[in-house]
């Protein structure tokens, strides 16, 4: 399998919709949240390029790498951002949007 070198610049509205499982997080950063798997390197990567055009929290060091999500909080308002978090926080706070 070879790997995406683009796919850390993927344009963050065609990510899936996940749903905040807990209400406070869904009251503090929206209901829903778009997200992809993404280590810290990937979005250290993303940050660096699109930082000046998009709003994005910092990276968090990437001396080791691990997985995560890149995740788009509150969606459709003018405080919209990116955020990185692990996979195992990710795991807990979301999951997938269910289609009816």
């Amino acid at each position: 399998m070879t790997y995406d070198f683009n796919r850390a610049l993927t344009d963050s509205s065609s990510l899936p919709l996940f749903v905040a499982i807990d209400a406070y997080v869904a009251s503090d950063f929206g209901l829903k949240v778009r997200a992809m798997e993404m280590s810290n390197a990937e979005y250290d990567v993303r940050y660096k390029k699109i930082s000046g055009t998009s709003k994005m929290k910092p990276p968090p060091s990437h001396h080791r790498i691990f997985p995560g999500y890149l995740v788009v909080r509150k969606l459709g308002t003018r405080d919209e951002y990116e955020t990185w978090m692990p996979d195992h926080v990710f795991d807990e706070l979301y999951t997938p949007e269910k289609i009816a």
